[in-house]
């Protein structure tokens, strides 16, 4: 009788071993399949090279390509076209206008990457982030002003603040850096009658 202890308690042993290694299995593969989904949701962009940049371009020529690849980005045109119309609707809402906006703030407002943002900025204004803030708070201001010549009345830091700088001397710099004068030589235009 106490042999037949033994090998029930054995032939339980081994199914709770069997078990135990079944269990330790489902869960590595769980965990890995979670991990390969998790890697292909966060890949980078892929730098490309010379060679593929030619092979894209003759393939999407060919009308067999449905990625485009310009600048070294790797974006789909169904991709490029929303990522246009969404910031111009972005333009319209005049997002240039907060103090301290970020490439990265434009990209979320996008929901997208900084760096597709940088391809739209480049290939459809044909200028980086910092420079379109800069011309895009420029000509709003100026805008405004000709569209409500009392705004001239006013101090330029008040100007300076409308357009989303953080300072009057920064505003005035690039102002100039921009139109090429000085705002008060600028304005001044507007100020006396040709």
């Amino acid at each position: 009788m106490n042999v037949n202890i033994g090998y029930n308690d054995l032939i339980i042993l081994i199914n709770c071993i069997l078990s135990i290694a079944n269990l330790m299995l489902l869960l590595y593969f769980i965990l890995h399949i979670k991990r390969s989904r998790q890697k292909a949701g966060t890949i980078a962009i892929p730098l490309v090279d010379e060679k593929e940049v030619d092979n894209a371009e003759q393939q999407e020529a060919a009308g067999e390509g449905e990625e485009l690849v310009r600048t070294g980005v790797l974006i789909s045109k169904v991709t490029e076209d929303r990522l246009v119309e969404q910031f111009q609707k972005a333009q319209e809402g005049r997002f240039f206008l907060k103090k301290g906006v970020s490439l990265q703030d434009l990209a979320d407002l996008l929901g997208t990457n900084p760096r597709y943002v940088s391809y739209i900025l480049n290939r459809y204004v044909g200028m980086d982030f910092n420079n379109y803030i800069q011309q895009a708070r420029i000509e709003y201001l100026i805008s405004c002003v000709e569209r409500d010549p009392d705004l001239l009345n006013v101090k330029f830091s008040v100007l300076a603040e409308k357009a989303g700088f953080s300072s009057i001397s920064k505003f005035s710099s690039v102002f100039k850096a921009v139109k090429g004068i000085p705002p008060s030589e600028y304005f001044q235009r507007f100020r006396t009658p040709l």
